[in-house]
């Protein structure tokens, strides 16, 4: 069934379902935000990989929009081999398609962010305040494309600060892999029986910290460690304000969801001509005590407009 005339319609895949993860909301609205400016109607489908189905939504979501009729569709890759024979379809029938990370089958373009170095900037930032050879535990996340690469930044980066990795980060059980709060917080209890000592740790993202706090807490260690994360949001700053955290990785989500939103818009002028082209994500910058000055929250980057949900 092929929609009436109006305003172009993009479908967006969004991995999480809304309210679990602050951060991949903001990439939502900074794509809708784009959209909407580029008179692009944006439709939201949520296809959280919580879900062991997941990949089978996402296939049968990609299937209803070309049904449907949109003009494009947005994938946030969690698999790089994967949805590749409803994309290919979706191309074959004109839809421009467009990514967050680079997959291994044909797109018109994709975000790539620089996952591996913001690991390594924030095992820079906490050695700045340990003692070489200092003893420090990493927690990972799932294993996605961006969260694997900025594992392997992390870990490259403490090693390389001359910091004692006290544990193995790939293991399924260093894994905060619900990429949550309550998940970083069942994680760092098993991080912390293990390792009765530490001097520092670093959670993956910003949920898993908030979680870590949690554990911290729990068990009376509060306080006994300085903490690096990545990503930015609001609470994560706030633990920031309150020295709980030594300082957070701002991704400036609102960006990256408009940098997307600038290569679907591009891809909509002219699909033939991008084949594959890739755009750089936001480095970002680090929060700290020192460096809290003109943060900018990021509800006030761009607006918080209700997304448009379902085709």
């Amino acid at each position: 069934m092929t929609r009436a005339a109006g305003p172009a319609r993009v479908l967006y895949l969004n991995p999480m379902d809304y309210g679990r993860n602050p951060g991949v909301d903001a990439i939502a609205h900074g794509l809708h935000h784009r959209l909407e400016r580029g008179g692009v109607e944006l439709v939201v489908e949520f296809t959280d990989f919580a879900d062991p189905d997941w990949l089978h939504a996402q296939e049968a979501a990609i299937r209803a929009a070309i049904d449907a009729g949109v003009a494009g569709i947005v994938l946030y890759v969690l698999d790089p081999a994967q949805p590749a024979a409803p994309a290919a379809e979706a191309r074959e029938r004109g839809l421009a398609v467009v990514t967050f990370e680079r997959p291994r089958y044909p797109v018109n373009g994709s975000l790539v962010y620089p996952n591996f170095n913001q690991g390594v900037y924030l095992a820079d930032e906490l050695a700045g305040a340990l003692a070489p050879g200092a003893r420090v535990a990493v927690i990972g996340g799932p294993k996605i494309v961006d969260d694997e690469e900025l594992l392997a930044g992390i870990v490259h980066g403490v090693v390389h600060s001359h910091l004692e990795l006290v544990n193995d980060p790939t293991l399924d059980h260093y894994r905060n892999q619900t990429d949550v709060r309550d998940g970083g917080r069942e994680t760092a209890l098993r991080v912390l029986a293990d390792f009765p000592r530490l001097d520092g740790l670093i959670p993956f993202n910003d949920e898993t910290m908030l979680g870590t706090l949690d554990a911290l807490e729990e068990t009376g260690r509060a306080g006994e460690m300085p903490l690096v994360s990545r990503n930015g949001s609001p609470k994560a700053v706030q633990a920031v304000r309150e020295g709980r955290s030594l300082g957070t990785w701002d991704i400036d989500c609102p960006a990256i969801g408009a940098a997307v939103g600038e290569l679907m818009l591009r891809a909509l002028a002219d699909p033939a001509g991008m084949r594959g082209e890739l755009a750089i994500g936001p480095i970002g910058r680090m929060l700290t005590a020192a460096t809290l000055d003109g943060w900018v929250p990021w509800s006030e980057r761009v607006p918080q407009t209700p997304l448009n949900v379902g085709l």
